[in-house]
């Protein structure tokens, strides 16, 4: 089988390439040919290329990868271009997407959701090199969505509760990076929407750190972690502001076997190896 993925430079994109061709399959990166079975799009940021190749090759079954697409994006589109990438996502034979999250934004803003299916991603899982230990702060590592509804709601509750709190803003280089997830007391994804939660909660839960997230709809955590998750009422500032005292008062103390083994269904293989099953079922 031979495809066509459209991409930007991203280190949760960039890995497909080699894994794609590791488990047999034909990969063009950002070019086509009329003998590709299909075209993958990665991202909105990719519109422009991607329907230039969709338009050049009508007959080339389309499947576009969508991200992410929160209620805020018509406010804050970020210079993409919301309004033409729904069209291909109603012109794509199937589209996946990391959550359910995910689904629900696509019906709600171009009645084609009923297309998207989701295939989690992978998350960028590590071997820290040090001593994993609780050196009392909580981690925030999700990028500033500042017209989410929950936005600053954990610097609030912190800041009242006298509870240290590191924000990176996906700033850290991976040394640092991976220091602050394995030195941290838990995690926290405040946010009220959010396609995955942030994969950088999957990586610290891999190293036996808690995770707290909102019970919201919206929260694509909740597709990844489930019952292993910390949960408090989204539309509820003070339930928020108890379960962060409670589980800073009274920090779990998790199987750090147990979270190696949930979290080995978040890597690369194996979620390309669910892409390639539903290519060679759309194949025929």
């Amino acid at each position: 089988m031979k495809i066509a993925i459209v991409k930007p430079d991203s280190k949760n994109l960039d890995p497909w390439i080699p894994e794609f061709r590791r488990q047999g399959i034909d990969v063009l990166v950002n070019e086509i040919t009329s003998d590709c079975n299909f075209l993958i799009g990665s991202t909105v940021s990719q519109y422009n290329k991607i329907k230039q190749f969709y338009d050049q090759y009508p007959n080339i079954p389309m499947i576009n990868y969508n991200w992410d697409m929160y209620e805020w994006i018509w406010k804050q589109p970020r210079n993409y271009n919301w309004e033409g990438y729904g069209e291909l996502l109603k012109k794509s034979v199937e589209v996946w997407c990391p959550s359910n999250e995910v689904i629900l934004r696509a019906e709600e803003f171009f009645g084609c959701g009923s297309n998207h299916r989701v295939i989690k991603t992978f998350a960028r899982l590590f071997e820290y090199n040090s001593e994993v230990v609780d050196k009392r702060y909580i981690y925030q590592p999700m990028r500033n969505y500042e017209l989410d509804k929950n936005y600053g709601w954990l610097r609030k509750a912190c800041s009242e509760l006298n509870i240290p709190l590191v924000e990176s803003h996906h700033k850290l280089n991976e040394s640092e990076f991976q220091k602050t997830i394995a030195e941290c007391s838990f995690l926290v994804c405040d946010y009220h929407e959010a396609s995955t939660g942030g994969l950088t909660l999957i990586e610290g839960y891999r190293l036996g750190k808690p995770v707290v997230v909102s019970n919201s709809i919206y929260q694509g955590a909740k597709d990844y972690f489930g019952n292993n998750a910390i949960y408090f009422n989204d539309n509820n500032y003070e339930h928020f502001k108890h379960v962060i005292n409670n589980t800073w008062n009274n920090t779990p103390k998790l199987n750090v076997e147990d979270c190696i083994e949930f979290t080995n269904q978040y890597k690369l293989d194996i979620m390309v190896s669910k892409m390639i099953e539903r290519l060679n079922i759309l194949n025929g």
